[in-house]
């Protein structure tokens, strides 16, 4: 049945009057339904429609054709019979005969504006089409009689278009021919005779000279077949001929010149030196700078070549500068008329400057080399282009002497001599740092002396230069911003390096980023040469005194260790980090090209001051106590060793994973002659290859920057946190690094059981592999001699290298040759290790050096005769100053070479097998320092500051480090600090009354010879002058301090980076480092946590009652009775050392020990320093005990007082 509503059940009729049977209804369940079918009649009617429309369109397309088609044979015909015209009327003309009577101007305008009809008929604008060979001819003979009628015109007076009458068709049709004209000079058609009739159009028609007549002469003037003449009078007449005085259109003019004419390569060669000098006398310069300033956006999207072009016309034009070597900006009177601004002129050539820096910067200094090698290159494709321009290419010679002649110190000096500081205009003094900041950029090995230059620059009304640019600062809104809130520095160094389109952020911003890079990186160097009485006189009271007052020197601490601060753990987010990339290539790098200087090289000028301002205040406090701990918001000091290790842990990790990916491939740069023997084509796939693996790895670095901003902070910024906490994360790193090296068995007894086990299992026979197992761990055991302690160490552990860090275990031999009795438990191997240091670290020690070569890594070890008569061929490899503080010994090396031509030796096998064990010595020295500080073992050894601050400075750039300065000198020579200090104070006549040169003496005692060095190139023939002084004293202390013991120090470190890794002591200061070798001095001893640390033997032993023994409970009351020197003795006495350890007597390994010694009264406290043991008797009276005590200790004997 068919149920309905109604009740009936009658299914209804379903009448089709289609013909065709109904499809299936759908059904509603189904998603995807076919649609009803269309009946066949709507689908015929359908169809045919479809075909009349396309009949029609058939039939309108069929028009236009034959419309399209129509006009163009029209068009053609009537260009033909135009053509034809232009001919019988121009034959004579185009055939170069130009008698046709004094009518010619009219002709001229008649045939320019017939050929303009045909030429020009159905030419769609903006399309380009090959142009007709006849078409050409026909223009040249149009050029030919212009020419012919402007030899014989009297004012050379183009047609007298003007005088056409009111509809000016006259001066349209020549103005579309002019620029006709420009257009195939551009593509090198007619050269020669265009460019004699262009002067006039350019006078007549001004609206042909645009950016593409420049263009077009730029191009003429570099092909070489024009006459120079010619070219100039083509550029010159429009800067020259104005209508009406147009102030815009004659700015538009200068414009065009300056953006595409000025960029021309080598225009002294191609306009020859009279040309090009009769360019720069005619052209107004003062028009030019103005035009540039108001509207650079048109010349700063040249290519960097272009500008560096650009800019070195720009220096050659610039008044005063042609007659001497420099730019001077000094004086009253203006360097040229009236229109000439040299705030203008400030700007334009820090714009210029700013963009071409990195440019400049790398290929200043590389060599003018033929470049033929590569010459066959040249049909590469163009996306090698990219290549190119990465290959630095040496400057021109042109370009070169004009930007040096910006170095010059009358140049440099001037910079400033024009501002006011009564005035507060700071855009001026914002664009005065930009130049001067961009000379820095430019050219940094004269760095120094540009700095030198800008700090002895004063302004018009008297003030230096940095008192000028510090009130500038002081006023700018990111100084007061960043000083207030640190995420001020965070959005706008981000909106810097992303690049911003926002003009504010691009010209406002950037221009105080430049004022205050410039001032840290003057402020940073005038550090370097200033001495301490200097610094800490500073009142601001003396307007051209160049040191800022105290209180000035906080505020400036403040604002940098905010800024610092926010470019290291917020450092992600300023280079545009993709938290959802772990690679190395989640940190946006982009070469800022036009911004002169990058993030990174903020980061590191503010390092380095922050870093030179705490070390004037750990020297002599003039700031709060707690004034450079970080408090700022986001940095939480809970919980920060925890996540400090893993960062370390992540580190290690992704520079294990880097290391693999680098492979070995990189060291093939390095093969010079594999590298001449590739073919050109295999040379720049090795060049790129080597590019791309830079870049990586100089992405990879930055990301570990970036994900790690504690390590960084720790790393470069330590004083940030306070010096307990950063000793824990040193002595976690510590356990970090044994635990990975020894498969996490730590104490030596089970890393030893650990290796045997495993040589066991991993060999076979068994047999086999516990021989392999002994000799490994026989590798790390060494027999001493008593009397030969630093030579039998350095024979027997120099061939461990960094395996060093492992367990050792030590066997002494007394002078008999007997074998001392006992099992190394640790005890024995701090002895030896404090043994070690106690002999190489005594100036008096002589350290034997081998006569004859190493053979291998073998070194060649004196006999006792030898090692006894050791000054002939020893030297002392450590000094000490007037403190008793050690540093190496500069002269070593040059004693020995004395030592060693004297007995004869040729010298290069001086230089090259002499030497080489005397730096091993230095090397091993290192490793035992650092083997002390791995294994947590006091040494009773004091370092020079100045010799410390190298051990913090490996892991940071060099850059970024503090270099030393004149004040470290101290340290080294107390008399030649004075001397020196002495000589910058002087006010007479320095080069007469001193007669110095710059050249250094050092005097060979051993020897009574003198050796001299010239502190720079030709030093010898230059004197010390009132001028040079500052530089003199600078180099002096750079020679002493870092360059004279530069090889010695660099073994030393290395020996010691090989055990302990860079950046760990990079945490630390030189006081801190100090602390971190010898113990803290400065604290007193806390009896009571050695109490609380003690550990008891014998009858001392506390029982289960908890009770002290009565000898115990009176030998801490006496200790605590005894002062500060007295309780050092005693710990002396019986650790070796008198420092108390940094974390406290909790970590001292060995425990500090009492074991009982008998109950005679009259017997002497003895003590063992191998195991931190004393042996106290049983006294019963606290006044015998604290006598036999200090007599003990204070006879400074150990096992033969029992």
């Amino acid at each position: 049945m068919y149920p309905t509503f109604t009740g009936s059940s009658r299914r209804p009729r379903n009448v089709n009057l289609s013909g065709r049977k109904p499809a299936a209804a759908p059904s509603r369940t189904t998603q995807f339904s076919r649609p009803p079918a269309i009946p066949t009649s709507v689908l015929h009617a359908q169809h045919e429609r479809a075909q009349r429309e396309a009949a029609r369109q058939r039939l309108r397309a069929a028009t236009t054709v034959q419309r399209v088609w129509r006009g163009r044979r029209e068009a053609e015909a009537q260009r033909v019979k135009w053509r034809k015209e232009w001919d019988s009327l121009f034959a004579e003309g185009a055939g170069g005969n130009f008698g046709r009577g004094s009518d010619l101007g009219k002709w001229i305008e008649y045939g320019v504006t017939l050929f303009l009809a045909f030429y020009e008929r159905g030419r769609r604008p903006g399309r380009h089409r090959e142009r007709d060979s006849g078409d050409l001819l026909r223009m040249k003979a149009l050029v030919l009689f212009m020419a012919q009628y402007l030899s014989r015109a009297s004012e050379k007076s183009c047609l007298r278009v003007r005088a056409r009458g009111v509809d000016g068709r006259g001066n349209l049709m020549m103005e579309k021919f002019g620029k006709l004209l420009i257009e195939v000079l551009q593509e090198g058609v007619l050269t020669v005779v265009s460019l004699r009739v262009l002067p006039s159009l350019a006078v007549e028609l001004p609206g042909i000279v645009d950016a593409s007549y420049y263009k077009a002469l730029s191009r003429i003037t570099t092909s070489r077949g024009s006459s120079p003449e010619d070219i100039l009078g083509a550029v010159l007449t429009p800067l020259q001929h104005v209508e009406g005085g147009d102030g815009r259109r004659d700015a538009q003019i200068h414009r065009d010149f300056a953006a595409n004419y000025l960029v021309t390569p080598d225009l002294p060669e191609h306009l020859r030196r009279s040309g090009f000098e009769r360019l720069k006398e005619t052209v107004g310069f003062g028009k030019l700078i103005k035009a540039m300033s108001e509207h650079p956006g048109q010349w700063v999207i040249a290519t960097s070549e272009e500008r560096l072009w650009m800019l070195s016309y720009i220096i050659h034009f610039t008044p005063n500068a042609s007659g001497s070597k420099a730019i001077d900006l000094t004086g009253d009177r203006p360097l040229v008329s009236s229109d000439f601004e040299e705030q203008r002129y400030i700007h334009v050539m820090s714009r210029l400057l700013s963009s071409v820096a990195k440019e400049a910067s790398k290929r200043t200094e590389v060599e003018d080399i033929s470049m033929g090698a590569e010459g066959d290159e040249g049909n590469e494709d163009v996306s090698s282009e990219r290549s190119h321009q990465n290959r630095s290419q040496p400057l021109p010679p042109f370009v070169k002497s004009k930007l040096e002649s910006l170095i010059q110190q009358p140049s440099i000096t001037s910079i400033f001599s024009r501002a006011n500081f009564s005035g507060s205009n700071d855009r001026h003094a914002k664009m005065l740092a930009g130049f001067a900041l961009t000379l820095l950029l430019v050219f940094p090995k004269v760095k120094q002396e540009v700095c030198m230059w800008l700090c002895l620059a004063e302004t018009k009304d008297g003030v230096s230069a940095l008192g000028y640019l510090w009130a500038a600062v002081g006023r700018s809104k990111l100084f007061r911003g960043v000083t207030r809130d640190i995420r001020l520095a965070v959005s706008s160094l981000r909106g810097r390096n992303l690049s911003t389109d926002d003009a504010s952020v691009r010209d406002s911003d950037n221009d105080e980023w430049n004022l205050i890079l410039l001032f840290v990186e003057l402020y940073g160097f005038l550090l370097l040469v200033m001495d301490d009485d200097e610094f800490f006189t500073g009142s601001g009271a003396d307007r051209k005194a160049r040191q800022l007052p105290l209180k000035d020197v906080e505020n400036l601490s403040v604002f940098l260790k905010n800024l610092a601060f926010a470019m290291y753990y917020w450092g992600g987010e300023i280079m545009g980090e993709d938290r959802e990339r772990s690679d190395g290539r989640a940190v946006f790098s982009k070469d800022q090209a036009n911004r002169g200087w990058e993030v990174e090289h903020l980061k590191t000028v503010v390092t380095a001051l922050l870093k030179a301002i705490y070390a004037r205040d750990s020297r002599r406090r003039f700031l709060p106590s707690n004034h450079w701990l970080m408090t700022a918001a986001g940095f939480n000091i809970e919980g920060f060793i925890p996540a400090v290790v893993q960062e370390e842990e992540n580190r290690h990790q992704m520079e294990g994973e880097g290391e693999e990916e680098d492979g070995e491939e990189p060291e093939r740069q390095y093969d010079q002659a594999a590298i001449a023997a590739l073919s050109p084509y295999e040379r720049r796939n090795l060049r790129l290859e080597l590019m791309s693996k830079m870049q990586h790895k100089k992405q990879r670095e930055l990301h570990l920057a970036i994900i790690t901003p504690r390590l960084e902070i720790l790393q470069n910024l330590p004083f940030f946190i306070p010096f307990a906490t950063r000793v824990q994360v040193f002595r976690e790193f510590v356990s970090g690094d044994q635990r990975r090296r020894r498969g996490g068995f730590v104490e030596p007894d089970q890393w030893r059981a650990a290796v045997l086990s495993q040589n066991s299992q991993l060999h076979s026979p068994a047999r086999n592999a516990l021989d392999d197992a002994r000799d490994s761990l026989n590798k790390h055991h060494a027999t001493i001699r008593r009397n030969r302690v630093f030579e039998d160490a350095y024979e027997q552990f120099w061939p461990l290298g960094e395996g060093l860090k492992e367990p050792i275990q030590i066997t002494f031999v007394d002078r008999f040759g007997v074998e001392e009795a006992g099992i190394d438990g640790g005890g024995v191997t701090k002895e030896f290790l404090t043994g070690v240091c106690g002999d190489a670290f005594t100036p008096s020690a002589i350290a034997g050096v081998d006569r004859e070569a190493d053979s291998g890594d073998d070194a060649y070890l004196p006999s006792d005769d030898e090692a006894e008569n050791a000054t002939e061929f020893g030297k002392n490899l450590f000094l000490e100053n007037e403190q008793h503080l050690l540093y190496p010994n500069p002269i070593s090396i040059e004693e020995l070479k004395e030592d060693l031509i004297r007995t004869g030796c040729p010298y290069q096998e001086v230089i090259g097998d002499g030497v080489k064990p005397l730096l091993k010595r230095y090397e091993f020295l290192g490793r035992v320092l650092g083997k002390c500080l791995y294994e947590g073992i006091l040494v009773d050894v004091a370092f020079a500051p100045f010799f410390l601050l190298k051990w913090s400075q490996q892991a940071s750039s060099s850059k970024a480090s503090t270099a030393v300065g004149v004040n470290d000198l101290r340290d080294l020579d107390e008399g030649l600090y004075r001397g020196l200090v002495k000589l910058k104070n002087y006010t007479g006549d320095v080069e007469s009354d001193f007669g110095l040169d710059f050249t250094i003496s050092s005097r060979l005692p051993r020897h009574d010879k003198t050796i001299t060095v010239e502190l720079r190139t030709g030093g010898e023939a230059i004197p010390v002058t009132n001028a040079n002084k500052l530089e003199y004293i600078h180099l002096v202390s750079r020679y002493r301090l870092s360059v004279q013991a530069h090889i010695q120090t660099s073994a030393f470190l290395r020996g010691l980076n090989s055990i302990i890794n860079p950046s760990w002591l990079s945490m630390f200061n030189q006081s801190e480092l100090q602390t971190l070798v010898g113990g803290d001095i400065d604290t007193p001893i806390d009896v009571e946590d050695l109490r609380r640390n003690t550990i008891y033997g014998g009858v001392y032993q506390i029982g289960d009652d908890g009770v002290e023994h009565e000898s115990i409970r009176l030998f801490w009351q006496v200790m605590r009775s005894l002062g500060d020197e007295e309780r050092r003795k005693v710990l002396k006495f019986v650790t070796s050392v008198a420092r108390a350890p940094l974390l406290g007597f909790g970590v001292l390994r060995p425990r500090f020990s009492i074991r009982d010694a008998g109950e005679d009264q009259g017997r002497l406290c003895s003590a063992s320093t191998c195991v931190n043991l004393l042996k106290l008797p049983r006294y019963r009276d606290p006044k015998i005990l604290r006598e036999k005590l200090l007599y003990s200790v204070n006879s400074n004997a150990g096992f033969d007082l029992s």
